[in-house]
């Protein structure tokens, strides 16, 4: 109770939210990145939503400065893994409406869905993994049941029934029209008695390996992650035959500079032929920290070497979900899944380990991944807040012909008037979602409506223009001498101006 209360009254969020998405803190120690962060938050162990509920399960697109871009709640037990492909220009999500109901999803850039679809052959989908390969094919991530006979091993001392009903991890990959292409099963290929039985044991549902990454690797087969074998399988992608395992009981590697990894997630390989990982450290000794870690693979003498990891100060445990990005430019967005405040939700780092943000969902709200990706978003208008003052009280606008308006203090009308000093921001709809208007900082509420940075001054004069907007909010191409316009500066900001004075 102490340690509740304790992390409880450290919440500070400091970006605008609607209802519907749950609060949150953005720190930003540098300014130089200009991606945005995807993200999907769920209150952990949150029941199924129904439209009439005020917390379903949103999809998050943060600007470069942290601000709510454009979201979109999904009335459904969870939503995870959002996700933009660059190859495709799609964003892609894995919608769970119940355990055996789960759609794996596309959207275009102008946030219009273009496809849904789910496993087949018996195979039931599950939510760990979609991506689309170089092929232009679906990898999903799917579990299938199959009793074997587990009498002659001991989990956790125990012996094995002889009717022991295995949950296996399976692969399928589908083409655009949705033809199953190629299907992999676990208990095909990899016996129980690979699993450590720290992770559980039970007759009925027997969770074995619980894949949790599929991920195409330099010559086109695949890298699968299994947590609950604390180990990386390289599969044949025509035979499905196992190639080469790292970490696990049967380790085809020798970790020269590392003691190895446990209950990981998100395996990659990298441009740079390393592979990426996080490694959550289940089973680590004590203290146990979660770390982001890569490593240089040598399948000829069969060494893996550390050649990197990045591990929070002060470290700390997060024993389930999280994932590790390397961007091109060697950022590193390191989401922690299962774990609260104090900690952070998802840092970005440098190779030399220098944070340039970090994220902290309120408490009870988690992330199973996280990502930083440049968009092609630079055709999307955000909506322009505009501000008038009447009788001490200060009117934000938004512009006109919009269906629905969210404001972060929680009205829907397309003005607001207010008294009170702060950031401000409206959502609007834009295809089937909300797209964010960049934030108003309204600090005093005499200054002629000026929006001004809450932390530091502002300096216009050297500020490059990036857009010149009417009173409604749209793009002006030749302002007039003389006319009142809403001038959007570099700095992501804007002002009310008489053009030309």
């Amino acid at each position: 109770m102490l340690v509740a209360a304790a992390v409880s009254t450290a919440q500070t969020p400091n970006r605008p939210t609607p209802p519907l998405v749950p609060a949150y803190e953005f720190v930003q120690y540098d300014t130089s990145n200009h991606g945005y962060y995807l993200t999907a938050p769920f209150k952990l162990g949150a029941a199924i939503g129904n439209p009439g509920e005020t917390s379903p399960e949103p999809a998050m697109i943060l600007d470069h400065n942290g601000y709510l871009f454009w979201y979109m709640p999904v009335y459904a037990q969870n939503l995870l893994d959002f996700k933009y492909q660059p190859a495709q220009q799609l964003f892609s999500w894995i919608k769970v409406v119940t355990p055996n109901d789960q759609r794996f999803t596309l959207m275009n850039t102008d946030f219009q869905l273009v496809d849904s679809f789910t496993t087949t052959n018996g195979i039931r989908p599950d939510v760990h993994e979609f991506n689309i390969t170089s092929n232009e094919t679906y990898l999903l991530s799917g579990v299938h049941d199959t009793v074997m006979n587990l009498s002659g091993f001991l989990f956790n001392g125990m012996p094995g029934s002889a009717t022991t009903s295995v949950i296996g991890f399976a692969v399928q990959e589908f083409d655009e029209a949705h033809q199953l292409l190629f299907q992999w099963k676990s208990a095909d290929y990899i016996h129980p008695s690979q699993a450590y039985g720290q992770y559980g044991y039970h007759p009925d549902h027997f969770d074995y390996c619980h894949g949790n990454t599929i991920s195409e690797d330099y010559d086109g087969h695949l890298l699968l992650s299994f947590r609950n074998l604390n180990a990386v399988y390289k599969i044949n992608r025509q035979t499905g035959q196992v190639m080469w395992r790292l970490g696990g009981k049967s380790n085809s590697f020798t970790f020269a500079n590392d003691n190895g990894f446990s209950a990981q997630h998100d395996v990659r390989r990298l441009p740079n032929g390393n592979v990426t990982l996080f490694d959550n450290a289940n089973m680590a000794p004590i203290p146990k920290i979660s770390r982001a870690v890569e490593y240089s693979l040598d399948t000829v003498n069969w060494v893996a070497t550390k050649v990197w990891e990045y591990a929070y100060i002060p470290g700390f445990f997060s024993p389930a979900m999280g994932n590790h990005q390397t961007t091109d430019s060697r950022l590193h967005l390191v989401n922690y899944g299962l774990n609260y405040r104090p900690d952070p939700s998802f840092v970005l780092t440098d190779d030399a380990g220098d944070l340039k943000s970090a994220l902290f969902f309120q408490d009870s709200f988690v992330s199973y991944r996280s990502f930083l990706f440049d968009l092609p978003l630079s055709a999307v208008s955000r909506p322009i807040i505009t501000c008038a003052s009447a009788n001490g009280q200060v009117i934000l606008s938004a512009p006109a012909g919009y269906a629905d308006y969210q404001w972060s203090n929680g009205e829907t009308t397309a003005s607001i008037s207010t008294d009170e000093p702060g950031v401000y921001q409206v959502w609007v709809n834009h295809g089937i979602g909300m797209l964010g208007s960049e934030p108003f900082f309204l600090n005093d509420l005499s200054a002629d409506c000026l929006s001004s940075s809450a932390q530091t001054p502002i300096s216009f004069d050297q500020l490059e223009v990036n857009g010149i907007f009417d009173l409604l909010g749209r793009r002006v191409e030749t302002p007039q001498t003389g006319e009142l316009y809403v001038v959007r500066y570099s700095n992501g900001r804007g002002r009310l101006e008489i053009w030309g004075k």
